[in-house]
């Protein structure tokens, strides 16, 4: 005759991990007995299987049904026993961990410990039944006080073998690196002899470099020694026939060029400089007839720098009349000329065939070895480079100097009568009173000696 008897108790449901949150699988925890279906037991049924619970209250227990099997029925026996003692078993544990927690990790908790081989495989079936409608139910039951001394020693076996395993890992750890340790040192033995190598090369270097300064200062001392007269002299505002990069020191300046075998004037110049600008206006005659005039503007943007190789730089603009018309050539030797002067001037400057403009550069450098300076004067006209040699800079300054000059000019209009492209012309400038009077003759347009006057005021 069998029974059937609803009862309450846990829910039967088959364990899942991963919906109540535990780190371990029940069955790994407890283990697992091996059974064979049992045989229904004669005589009347069991009072736990009545009342699907187990009395007095000093027992654990886990109560499992099922009608497949009896190793089926006791499976849902372990797992409700586990579930039954699974607070018991974490407060054992955490216990059990404080108590060795000096020789633990930090970081060990109880999910380290459960995750561990901690099975208690010695828990065992205690009772079965197999009712007549052929269900079996299984009972494994414990004294609560059995179960604790079980519990405690198996998680004192696991805790010890983590311990032991932590110990290997930390005397591994620490072989490893000792060793990485000694690696390391010879490494960086290593390294610190390849560094100290590189600095001894670079200490070499810069001992090599300071005694390149030290010689190349030595040197430069002793042009500046040898050549100070030559240092101390500023290049003139004008070389033959183009500006120089250096600017007045007067605040006016005029200047004339005049042939004295046929007592021809050549040209005519007035200018002004303020600081680092200057403003030159020039008229140009053949065999004093006026046929040529300009206008430029001079800024020095790079003043004279250089202790040793002393060099200026200056832009400008310059607009020209390149061919008076004949009937505005007059004579300039004639006194009555200038009265209309700048008339012919306005009528050129109307004639749109005459007049041009171009931007200039002009830049000077000196070169002391030589007592010379260098100069280039470029716009779209001509191309001019000049020296200035200085014969006696240590007794005479800048009194005597030596000018050549070589063209090469792309306006027809500014060629000598032998329509020459390139021009050579020479000149001795002598400086009677400094930023005041000087005169220079010059060889000009390949057949004509010329002698300029300069005045600074």
């Amino acid at each position: 005759m069998s029974y059937s008897y609803a009862f309450p108790g846990p829910d039967t449901t088959r364990f899942d991990r991963a919906i109540r949150g535990r780190p371990f699988d029940l069955e790994d925890f407890l283990g697992k007995t091996v059974t064979k279906d049992a045989e229904p037991l004669p005589g009347s049924v069991p009072a736990w299987v009545l009342s699907g619970e187990v009395k007095p209250d000093t027992f654990y227990y886990g109560i499992g049904e099922s009608i497949e099997s009896a190793g089926a029925a006791d499976d849902h026996a372990r797992l409700r026993f586990a579930q039954y003692v699974e607070v018991s078993v974490q407060s054992i544990a955490s216990q059990q961990i404080a108590e060795n927690k000096d020789r633990l990790e930090e970081n060990y908790n109880y999910e380290s410990l459960v995750s561990t081989n901690m099975n208690l495989r010695s828990v065992r079936i205690t009772d079965r039944y197999l009712a007549d409608d052929s269900t079996f139910y299984s009972l494994i039951k414990y004294g609560k006080s059995e179960y604790h001394g079980l519990v405690t020693q198996e998680i004192k076996v696991s805790l010890e073998a983590d311990i032991r395993k932590q110990e290997l890992t930390h005397q591994a750890a620490e072989a490893l690196s000792a060793d990485s340790l000694r690696h390391k040192l010879m490494m960086d033995s290593l390294a610190l002899g390849r560094k100290q190598a590189v600095i001894d090369s670079l200490d070499h270097i810069l001992k090599m470099e300071e005694a390149r300064q030290r010689q190349e200062q030595e040197r430069i001392d002793l042009i500046k020694n040898q050549h100070a007269a030559f240092l101390k002299i500023t290049p003139r505002y004008q070389l033959i026939d183009v500006p120089s990069a250096a600017t007045a020191n007067s605040w006016i300046y005029l200047s004339g060029r005049w042939n004295p075998d046929t007592e021809d004037i050549r040209q005519l110049k007035v200018g002004g400089a303020v600081s680092l600008v200057s403003v030159e206006a020039n008229i140009w005659a053949t065999e004093s007839y006026l046929d040529q005039g300009d206008l430029s503007v001079k800024l020095q943007v790079l003043p004279q720098r250089g202790e040793l190789y002393p060099l200026s730089l200056a832009l400008g603009w310059v607009g020209y009349l390149d061919a008076f018309s004949e009937g505005n050539q007059v004579n300039l030797r004639q006194g009555s000329s200038y009265n209309n002067l700048w008339e012919l001037l306005n009528d050129e400057v109307t004639d749109p065939y005459s007049q041009g403009s171009s931007f200039f550069a002009t830049s000077t450098i000196g070169i002391p070895q030589y007592n010379n300076h260098f100069s280039v004067y470029i716009d779209k006209r001509k191309i001019s480079l000049a020296s200035i040699w200085y014969p006696f800079p240590r007794s005479m300054g800048d009194a005597i100097s030596m000018l050549n000059q070589l063209d090469y000019i792309s306006a027809r209009n500014y060629r000598n009568r032998f329509d020459d492209p390139l021009q050579w012309q020479i000149g001795l400038r002598l400086i009677a009173i400094s930023n005041r009077f000087a005169t220079m003759i010059s060889y000009e347009d390949h057949e004509v000696w010329m002698l300029n006057f300069e005045f600074q005021y």
